[in-house]
């Protein structure tokens, strides 16, 4: 089914532009081939109906070649059918009542068809136009977000240049957030992969230092920019204090499916032995408070063997990425 979609769509997206001498030549071959098929046709079965084999022809000019070829291709199909297929043969006379109907049905039919496929088309045409537009809002309002994200990032160093800890933490956020825009920018609306923003994320420490479990997962709306902040954190965190402090340690992260939401498991291990915080940071209180206004939830454990934190996302807005039709 989805065959036949991408083939209709392709016809009228990649087909000639209608009114050309290239739109009128494909109406004339549809219509040869429909009268090719009918007299096949004509072999086995003399009295089948003679306008069977120019409807299809009709749809198929109209959809690839717009409607003044479709028009085209009923006129002139209605021509042939009545010259080879209507007795008497090879004649423009009508021996009786019932092939004038036939005519006549087949005349309303052919405008019926040429006029639902035009529909078709300008609905085809309209969804192009709005897909054009958004796409260049989206680009201009990236494009604004950048530049004002480099504005905020240009005050903040020079305010915060007294204060290099500080300054630290927060312009990694700030590029945490620009990352997460660039994919969402790129993902054209098809969703963002989780083990590309995981990928991005702790790329930065080093090949191999991240082992991902699970099927490919794609996240869509706002989560991607919000869970690319909250690994963001956990690889910061896992930097300065815990398993990406050191050469041997390594971050690995569990995927799974659980009903309708996706799981997460973020796993630490090979670094310094984890002791519990006497009390809550902000990276902390960012990463466990900014999956609630999803449905979502993340909650750290810390596991002297490594921290490990588990997160749940929503399943509206997370699913597992489907395979390509075989």
């Amino acid at each position: 089914m989805r065959t036949f979609s991408a083939m209709v769509d392709a016809m009228v997206r990649r087909g000639p532009k209608p009114g050309s001498l290239e739109a009128y030549g494909l109406a004339l071959a549809c219509v040869l081939a429909a009268t090719l098929l009918r007299l096949l046709i004509d072999i086995v079965s003399p009295d089948a109906v003679p306008f069977a084999t120019f409807f299809p022809a009709l749809l198929i000019a109209t959809l690839a070649g717009g409607p003044a070829a479709g028009v085209l291709a009923t006129v002139v199909g209605g021509f042939v059918s009545w010259w080879l297929f209507i007795e008497p043969r090879f004649a423009w006379t009508v021996a009786s009542k019932d092939h004038l109907v036939s005519v006549l049905l087949y005349l309303f039919a052919g405008v019926l068809i040429v006029w639902t496929t035009n529909q078709y088309r300008l609905v085809v045409a309209r969804i192009d136009e709005e897909e054009r537009y958004r796409r260049i809002v989206v680009d201009e309002i990236g494009h604004r977000m950048k530049n004002k994200l480099a504005t905020v990032y240009a005050i903040l160093r020079h305010e915060l240049r007294g204060q290099p800890d500080i300054w630290d933490s927060v312009s990694g956020r700030l590029q945490a957030l620009s990352s997460a825009d660039d994919i969402l920018n790129r993902g054209g609306g098809e969703g963002v992969g989780l083990q590309q923003i995981l990928t991005m994320e702790v790329a930065p420490f080093g090949d191999g230092r991240l082992v991902i479990e699970g099927p490919e997962i794609d996240l869509f709306g706002k989560l991607p920019t919000v869970v690319a902040l909250l690994f963001h954190e956990l690889a910061t965190n896992a930097a300065k204090y815990g398993a990406l402090s050191n050469s041997g340690g390594r971050v690995h992260a569990l995927l799974r499916q659980a009903g309708d939401t996706i799981e997460i498991v973020w796993s630490e291990r090979g670094g310094p032995p984890v002791v519990p915080p006497s009390r809550r940071s902000f990276g902390s209180n960012l990463i466990e408070r900014s999956l609630d206004s999803f449905g979502g939830s993340a909650r750290l454990e810390f596991n002297p063997r490594g921290l490990v934190c588990r997160i749940v996302l929503p399943g509206p807005h997370a699913t597992l990425r489907r395979p390509p039709p075989g």
